[in-house]
């Protein structure tokens, strides 16, 4: 079995919809969602002393650990250097080097952001610039409230296909997780 650790619900579960769009069966069996991202990157946290003794029992054969960006700040956590070096000595300290990969979830372009701003990475420029303005206009900053408005921006730019898997900025995303269930 492989794992694939990340931080919330929602995470999980556009997760699911980039595996079923590969057609890569899965279960929920497959997902630690640990809560947040300074869960994530806590090496102490019950999750990760479970999914330890479910490889040394032979049960978990690889790992991939999803996290977000986020946007750069003045703690270690947050920003793509910052996050990349702490998954990175977080898979270390879990002394699993030789089974997991990672994956940084933001825009491709601005190396800032979460998941939601893949998606919305997506999005034609001029229509993202309209999405930029509404949101500094209304000085929309609050982490959980600009996640869940970038999410309804997504959808309102494509209500008929609103996930274009296909995108190129998707790439990386999918050839990880592909790679983890062959």
């Amino acid at each position: 079995m492989v794992k694939i650790v990340c931080e919330g619900k929602t995470d999980k579960n556009k997760i699911s919809e980039i595996l079923a769009f590969l057609e890569i069966p899965y279960n929920d069996d497959n997902f630690i969602v640990v809560g947040n991202k300074q869960n994530l990157l806590n090496n102490n946290i019950v999750e990760y002393r479970t999914l330890k003794s479910k490889i040394n029992n032979d049960m978990v054969s690889n790992v991939l650990f999803l996290v977000d960006v986020d946007y750069k700040k003045d703690d270690t956590t947050h920003g793509y250097k910052n996050t990349q070096a702490r998954i990175i000595k977080l898979i270390k300290d879990l002394i699993l080097e030789e089974i997991s990969d990672y994956c940084l979830l933001c825009d491709p372009k601005s190396k800032d952001g979460f998941l939601e701003s893949l998606l919305l990475s997506t999005v034609p420029e001029d229509v993202k610039k309209c999405f930029d303005e509404l949101l500094e206009c209304k000085e929309l900053t609050y982490k959980h409230n600009h996640k869940n408005i970038l999410e309804e921006f997504y959808r309102i730019s494509k209500p008929i296909k609103p996930y274009d898997f296909n995108h190129q900025n998707f790439d990386e995303l999918k050839q990880k997780l592909q790679n983890l269930f062959n």
